[in-house]
């Protein structure tokens, strides 16, 4: 199998209140990817590190805006504070990711495969309806962590892209 430079473009998160010199602006039921950014818009963030700001776990709530674009699709998810989500935890030796951001899923999809302590092979199955708009990554001991946040298909706000970024 031979790959190429799209096979490296991974999912990008833009949130409210982050400068960078990138940003995604919100435009008309669209979105625009800008670098230089030219202020306003969402700012680019570092994609592991959003989790605590934009999320509260406890009440499975979105705290402050945020949005999410996968390249490889061409569009983005944005979620508004006080959006409900779904929240589905991946745990295990090893996780191999079946589905990605702005994928629907239904109650019997495949998120992911894990691998467990003992060697077997779990399926983790989404049990909700919705769009997946952000996968949450950390490592809990020797053990990978993901959070799959799935984001109801009624109020799944998605974007499509310009990309005059890259």
């Amino acid at each position: 199998m031979e790959y190429t430079p799209s096979d490296y473009r991974f999912p990008r998160v833009y949130v409210e209140s982050s400068s960078h010199e990138e940003c995604l602006r919100i435009l008309d039921g669209r979105a625009v990817v800008e670098k230089p950014c030219r202020g306003g818009g969402l700012g680019l963030a570092v994609y592991e590190s959003i989790l605590e700001d934009v999320l509260d776990p406890v009440e499975a709530v979105i705290k402050k805006r945020f949005a999410v674009y996968n390249p490889r699709k061409g569009r983005a998810i944005l979620l508004e504070p006080g959006d409900r989500v779904y929240l589905v935890e991946a745990l295990g030796v090893q996780v191999n990711h079946v589905a990605e951001e702005l994928d629907e899923v239904g109650e019997q999809s495949i998120l992911a495969y894990i691998l467990t302590g003992k060697g077997e092979t779990r399926t983790l199955r989404a049990g909700v309806e919705g769009v997946v708009a952000y996968i949450g990554w950390g490592l809990e001991g020797d053990r990978q962590r993901y959070i799959y946040v799935i984001t109801p298909r009624d109020s799944a706000r998605i974007l499509e892209v310009e990309d005059r970024g890259h």
